[in-house]
């Protein structure tokens, strides 16, 4: 089972990355595809409002997708260990610790971009759609207690060995 979970986060960075790399393309060259976006959205009057929130959106995207990365691959880290027994270990304690900076930099980020999206609904008259999530703020906190509560049962497991 956790083989297979490893494999899938794999996949799942590969794509983060395929999907970051698109919205890079649109935002370095966005004149390839302005006119698609005309006609696939209908907007004609708030043209310059809904590109001016498609590149600040696909300027978030990068960053994002760093932290997206962060969190795949120290996960994928941390089920490799525990499946050679070495769960317990300072390491994974740092990991979790990064994965739980990378889950707030998301929750940051995804403020900014509700306050864009704010800011274009008011402009434009459209909606951009946006809610506030509090799954991710409440697991920051989260993430950080159980990766010092892991840092502690790693220097318990090592005491212990040690007294043995």
């Amino acid at each position: 089972m956790l083989s297979i979970l490893k494999h899938t986060l794999r996949i799942a960075n590969f794509l983060n990355w395929a999907m970051a790399a698109l919205f890079t393309l649109l935002l370095v060259e966005p004149g390839l595809f302005k006119e698609g976006f005309r006609n696939a959205l209908g907007v004609q009057g708030a043209d310059e409002v809904v590109f001016t929130w498609l590149e600040w959106t696909c300027a978030m995207v990068i960053p994002i997708a760093y932290a997206v990365h962060l969190i795949l691959t120290r996960l994928a880290a941390m089920i490799h260990d525990t499946q050679r027994g070495e769960g317990f270990s300072e390491t994974n304690a740092q990991r979790l610790s990064v994965i739980a900076w990378a889950l707030l930099a998301i929750n940051v980020a995804d403020l900014a971009f509700g306050q864009l999206s704010i800011w274009a609904s008011k402009v434009s008259g459209e909606y951009f759609g946006w809610s506030l999530s509090l799954t991710g703020w409440f697991a920051v906190p989260l993430l950080f207690v159980l990766a010092r509560l892991l840092r502690e049962g790693a220097q318990m497991r090592d005491d212990l060995e040690g007294t043995v």
